[in-house]
């Protein structure tokens, strides 16, 4: 008989993989990418008439030591939230490596907020200089998450200015995550959460009036928008000096749709594979850096695999008969 086992997001949970775990598995899934033993095609997505809506299908083969195959099938309906139903969703497959039968179908958008905020510190960590002040730009899952992981990664920091569009949002957020050792405060100027920060985080969903505008970052700065084109004016991109970007030519794209045009030749960009894997720095060391987490699938597999295995290992999860 071939069962499949189903992993719900309180099983994830209920794992307990730490920060420095994750933060390991990602440096780790780079690496494999950067030697060429991970094989991670394009997206392949639908783009139903709800507007601004997609569906993506991002599959990934890893070798190595401990080889993983499988693929994540992940949603966006936007305005879903004012339904009552989640924005987005995700679910991830796994596959034998080496029968190609399935094995595990887990929730994926644990995964896919703790990944993506890891993705972004781990290349913070190799760029910033002990900042001391954090700004977020949106305070859903995955700035809970660059708030754990910016923490972790920064003991210097010193104070966090949140902004969002709902007042209640953020203030919970604040109250829910303040630390004596790390001021976490609402503000209600996304102007205040940019400006003298050392670095930014954003994650807003498409908006007409994106909130980070020209002039707004400062001198040396690190900006990480993990909604990728969402935050900011096409008149900001003049401010940054060099960009760093787990997938170069998926930033050059988005960027280029968001533009209407190239992106300026004449702007440095490092991939983050080589800026981990080979402590590599960008030709100008100080500047206004834009760091693009576009979101590569072996990130998403090498966590799940690292999942699945501590799931069966601590029998979580439950059996799901399929022949």
């Amino acid at each position: 008989m071939t069962s499949i086992l189903l992993l719900s997001e309180p099983d994830l949970v209920a794992i307990g993989l730490t920060l420095d775990e994750t933060l390991a598995l990602v440096e780790h899934a780079y690496a494999l990418q950067d030697a060429g033993k991970a094989d991670v095609p394009a997206k392949v997505g639908v783009h139903p008439s709800h507007p601004n809506s997609f569906l993506h299908a991002m599959p990934a083969w890893l070798g190595g030591e401990r080889p993983a195959v499988g693929m994540k099938w992940v949603s966006y309906y936007p305005g879903n939230a004012d339904r009552g139903q989640p924005d987005s969703t995700g679910i991830i497959v796994l596959n034998d490596p080496d029968t190609g039968l399935p094995l595990c179908m887990m929730e994926g958008m644990y995964i896919t907020f703790l990944r993506t905020a890891a993705c972004a510190a781990a290349a913070a960590r190799r760029l910033a200089r002990e900042p001391k002040r954090l700004g977020l730009v949106g305070c859903g899952g995955l700035g809970k998450w660059s708030l754990r992981f910016m923490r972790h990664v920064f003991p210097s920091l010193e104070a966090v200015y949140v902004s969002s569009r709902r007042p209640e949002s953020r203030e919970a957020f604040c109250a829910a995550t303040h630390a004596s050792s790390c001021s976490v405060m609402p503000v209600g100027d996304p102007r205040e959460a940019v400006v003298d920060s050392d670095i930014v985080v954003t994650s807003v969903p498409p908006t007409d009036s994106p909130p980070v505008k020209a002039g707004m970052l400062g001198d040396d700065m690190l900006f990480i928008p993990l909604d990728v084109v969402n935050s900011w004016s096409p008149d900001a991109m003049q401010d940054f000096d060099c960009f760093v970007a787990d997938s170069t030519e998926a930033l050059a794209q988005r960027m280029a749709r968001k533009l209407g045009r190239d992106m300026p030749a004449a702007k440095p960009m490092l991939a983050t594979q080589s800026l981990i894997t080979r402590d590599a720095r960008p030709a100008k060391a100080r500047g206004r850096m834009f760091v693009g987490v576009c979101g590569i699938a072996s990130i998403d597999i090498a966590m799940a695999w690292a999942m699945y295995e501590r799931a069966t290992s601590l029998g979580l999860g439950t059996r799901y008969r399929v022949r």
